[in-house]
């Protein structure tokens, strides 16, 4: 009896923690655009976990994640940089409409880091859409080609 007990206080211990899990941090239903965006690039570089990332990717999003399904080839082919120690800013005040639909927003995100100990300093500007009462990263604009 008492190995029984003591088994169903474990299995009740590692269920509370798996219940706390970083997936369940970010409630996309009230993440700011900014939250959106941090947790998709950190679930990337930090964390390097593409189903992670993809909880906050668009279906388009998430297809090219699929496509290159690998982190290095993510990083290199979608999001265009490498690092393997980063820092990024969403720059506040860029937040505005995409060509001018309520439905889509653009960001400039600041990154600072390093790949294999060279010092990296870079933007990018993400478009996220609304799906229902959440924001979701959908495109990475190559920085060549900024409309």
């Amino acid at each position: 009896m008492r190995k029984l007990l003591s088994g169903l206080l474990v299995v009740c211990a590692l269920m509370g923690l798996a219940g706390c899990s970083d997936e369940e941090a970010v409630d996309l239903s009230t993440a700011t655009p900014t939250e959106v965006i941090q947790g998709f690039y950190q679930a990337i570089y930090e964390e390097r976990d593409l189903e992670k990332a993809k909880r906050f990717a668009s279906p388009r999003m998430v297809d090219l994640i699929n496509h290159y399904a690998a982190v290095s080839s993510v990083q290199r082919y979608v999001l265009g940089r490498y690092y393997d120690k980063v820092e990024l800013e969403v720059v506040s005040d860029s937040l505005g409409d995409y060509l001018n639909h309520s439905d889509e927003l653009r960001a400039t995100v600041l990154f600072e880091g390093e790949y294999k100990g060279e010092y990296n300093k870079d933007s990018r500007d993400v478009v996220l859409i609304e799906n229902g009462d959440s924001w979701l990263v959908d495109r990475i604009l190559d920085p060549r080609y900024r409309p």
